[in-house]
């Protein structure tokens, strides 16, 4: 069997402000990387066939602790990095709502038919994780694969591997440093389209499951709560 662990990136300096952060390049903060050390310790027993992060530096040093304890290469990719939030980096949720009122209350309520203002929309992020998780599956076909990413992302994997519509992007909650875990399984001679509704996905005979969400009882004593962060 093929499992996906995904794990948001710990606390940033950003996340603590609850600033958007988007593509900005923020390192994570002290707790953060108290988190970073938790999930190394969390996958200490578990053998991994591979471990894929962002290439931005608070998903990259979430994931170094488990590839150094590992002994394995951390192999980044710019396709799981967060969207990109355009004119709304930078600034707090407060700002946004001011400035940019029309467009962040459709962004909490229809956030698939949103644009950033100079940024990526949802459908640019989901594009590049479809070829992502392509890519991955024409690799891997079973083991344990671990991937570091950010907010926006581990809400489009999901849907795209539980074949929901984008319009579901609310759904769901990572806080930072959490693991969620993706099963890949035959569907029983039912082809399905295996990770995503877009036009034009390879159709496959396998499904995924979602066997965890949000995991953070390996986050006792440095948990983030992430409802006030900006996202």
């Amino acid at each position: 069997m093929l499992r996906l662990f995904l794990v948001r990136h710990g606390e940033s300096a950003w996340n603590v402000k609850h600033l958007y952060t988007g593509q900005q390049d923020v390192p994570l903060s002290a707790l953060g990387e108290l988190q970073a050390e938790r999930v190394a310790e969390k996958f200490a027993a578990r053998e991994l066939e591979a471990i894929y992060a962002s290439p931005l530096k608070r998903a990259q040093d979430t994931a170094k602790p488990t590839a150094q304890l590992k002994n394995m290469p951390l192999r980044l990719d710019a396709r799981l990095a967060e969207i990109h939030h355009g004119a709304w980096e930078g600034n707090p949720a407060a700002v946004i709502q001011e400035q940019y009122a029309d467009e962040y209350r459709a962004w909490r309520t229809q956030p698939h038919r949103v644009k950033m203002p100079d940024g990526e929309s949802l459908q640019d992020v989901s594009l590049r994780v479809q070829n992502f998780l392509q890519d991955l599956l024409a690799e891997h076909h079973e083991g344990n694969i671990l991937i570091v990413t950010h907010d926006a992302v581990l809400r489009v994997i999901i849907l795209q591997t539980l074949l929901m519509g984008l319009e579901f992007f609310w759904r769901w909650r990572f806080d930072n440093a959490s693991v969620s875990v993706l099963e890949r399984v035959a569907t029983e001679g039912v082809a399905t389209e295996g990770i995503a509704t877009e036009p034009g996905s390879v159709a496959k005979r396998y499904g995924f499951r979602l066997a965890s969400l949000n995991d953070c009882q390996h986050l006792d004593g440095v948990y983030t709560n992430c409802d006030a962060q900006a996202l």
